[in-house]
This record gives structure tokens, C-alpha cells and sequence, in this order.
């Protein structure tokens, strides 16, 4: 990765602060590269899970001085052999962790897996971040819900996004493929990372009780001006919207933060250099925020543990 670089020069140049090395995520070096989403509960340390998209599991860790630090490991789906749940994000609010399955094919051979149209949800205390109920790497919890409800308002969708369900990624604008996650109060927000149509990226919202219930979805889709063949790699919720982190559909292009107010159009905080030619910035996590900055933490898909770095973000009301 090479040298770590520090202060102004490094927020100017894009590759943010670099953390210290911890403890390893559970795993071969492939598993451990391979991490695509992260959420924490806000409580101290905070309470953190790691959406793994080489796997049927997740892993819990927690985040002190700097420092990326593992725990449990906990399964999602049976290792029947039938394919792993590919999760691409992850997101937590009121007492819950949510997962988010890719809801596409997969990249290189275009198969389908079931599993990969899902969205999990469990409980955990709100005091400590942490289940209540027993976990295990090898067997299932019956805390955790599943949800395939997601599929259908995709495939349903109008436009660009209903075009492209269940197509492969690399065909034209891209086939549709879910890669952010975000819940604020009772909606789900999934942002896609394809397709990208006329400089477009999308962001779908639905009704998180009709996602889990008996209700409607409500859906509500959002094209947002990312620019051309940009789609959404992350997404975390902040107290006045959502930060989007934005890359390339394909694997070559620019990679950026940005703040979403909901309403507006969003407001580009960051332009991100890759700290290796061989890692993308696949996980945005909020450390902290203040009245016009925030505090945020960039992981990579390709680097071991997710070879974190921070940023500092200034905005504009």
C-alpha cells in the first residue's frame, strides 16, 4: 500500500488518513479482502458488523484507537453449497442490523443464486450493539429474518432499473446490482451500482415494515446526477440525509463522497484517489459528525481487512 500519508496533503490528495493494522478478520486472505459494507450502533466502543461478500456469514468487530478490532462470526444463510448470499451492504437503526444481498447475477459467470435476493435483518440490545441470542459461525439463528420482497420491486421498477433486473453486470449500462444500504426511521434505502443510464445512478426506497410484514412496499425510485457510467457503492445514513459513495459500474473510473439532503441534488464532498491500483473503496462508515463536517471511514474491496482509511468531509447547509 505504501507509505501512510497524513494531514492536509493527504485529504488534498484523496487518500485520507490510514488506520493502524489490527487483529485479522476471520477467513482466508480472499474472505478477508472481500469486505463490502459495514454498519455500527452508536454506543461505545461502537458496535460494528461487516457485510462479506465472498461469504454466508458476517463478522462482528468493534472500532478503538484507530484500530479495526474482529469478533464473532455469525452464519446468515446454510453453507449448502447452493451459492452465498453475495450481502453488498450494511446498515443499522433502532435496535436492528440489516444486510443487504446483491440482488443481482453473479459478476464473473452471470448465475443466479437465490440467496443472493435477500435482505437479513436481526435485533441486537440497544445499549450494547450487541445480540441478545445466541450466535454461531455454523448454525443458523432463528433471530434473523430474510425478506425476498426486494426482488419483485425491482424486477417491477419502471424504466432503466426494471430493464435491467437480473441482467448480467457487464452488459451496457449494467445489469442491476445492489451495492449501498441505508435505513432512516421507516424507510430502506438500496442504492444501485448498476445500472447507469444518461449520467444517472439510483437509489430505491421502500417501507421497512412492509419489507418484513404483511404491508406494501411503497417503493420510491431516486435518479440522482453521478455522472456518466457512475453507479452507487455505499450508502450510510447521517442525521440530515444520506452519504453516497460513488464509483464506477464497470471496474475503471472515479470514485467520490457525496451528501444527500433527500430532496435536493447531491453536493460532492470528496474525490477519493485509490491507495493501490488493485483496491476499490467499496465501504463508507460515519464515525462522527459535527455542525458541518463529518468524520467518516473509507474500507476496500481488495485490500486485507479492509485496509481503512479516514476523511474529514466539510459541507454546506
Amino acid at each position: 500500500m505504501g507509505a501512510a500519508v497524513s494531514g492536509a496533503a493527504a485529504q488534498d490528495s484523496g487518500l485520507g488518513t490510514t488506520w493502524k493494522e489490527g487483529p485479522h478478520f476471520a477467513g482466508k486472505k480472499k474472505v478477508r479482502k472481500s469486505i463490502s459494507g459495514a454498519a455500527c450502533a452508536p454506543v461505545v466502543p461502537p458496535a460494528c458488523i461487516a457485510a462479506l461478500d465472498e461469504e454466508n456469514r458476517t463478522q462482528f468487530f468493534t472500532i478503538s484507537d484507530r484500530t479495526l478490532k474482529p469478533g464473532p462470526v455469525m452464519a446468515i444463510v446454510e453453507d449448502n453449497g447452493n451459492g452465498d448470499p453475495d450481502t453488498e451492504g450494511a446498515a443499522y437503526a433502532d435496535g436492528f442490523f440489516y444486510l443487504l444481498g446483491s440482488h443481482g447475477l453473479s459478476r464473473k459467470k452471470g448465475k443466479f443464486h437465490l440467496s443472493s435476493f435477500l435482505v437479513f435483518r436481526f435485533p441486537v440490545d440497544k445499549k450494547t450493539g450487541k445480540p441478545a441470542f445466541d450466535i454461531s459461525a455454523d448454525t443458523l439463528a432463528s433471530e434473523i429474518a430474510r425478506s425476498d420482497r426486494l426482488r419483485n420491486a425491482i424486477r417491477t421498477s419502471p424504466g432503466v432499473i426494471g430493464d435491467y433486473a437480473e441482467k448480467p453486470l457487464g452488459k451496457n449500462a449494467g445489469g442491476a446490482n445492489l451495492e449501498g444500504l441505508a435505513v432512516i426511521g421507516k424507510r430502506l434505502y438500496v442504492g444501485f451500482r448498476g445500472p447507469s443510464s444518461k449520467g444517472r445512478a439510483y437509489i430505491l426506497s421502500v417501507d421497512v415494515d412492509g419489507l418484513f410484514g404483511h404491508g406494501g412496499l411503497a417503493p420510491v425510485i431516486f435518479a440522482l446526477e453521478l455522472g456518466k457510467n457512475i453507479g452507487i457503492r455505499d450508502l450510510a445514513a447521517v442525521s440530515d440525509g444520506i452519504l453516497i459513495l460513488a464509483g464506477p459500474v464497470q471496474k475503471e473510473g472515479p470514485y467520490s463522497i457525496y451528501r444527500w439532503d433527500l430532496k435536493n441534488s447531491p453536493q460532492k464532498l470528496q474525490d477519493l484517489a485509490m491507495p493501490d491500483p488493485d483496491v476499490k473503496a467499496e465501504t463508507l462508515l460515519v464515525l462522527g459528525q459535527q455542525n458541518d463536517t463529518y468524520d467518516v471511514l473509507v474500507l476496500y474491496d481488495g485490500a486485507k481487512d479492509g485496509g481503512p482509511r479516514e476523511y474529514r468531509l466539510s459541507y454546506s447547509q
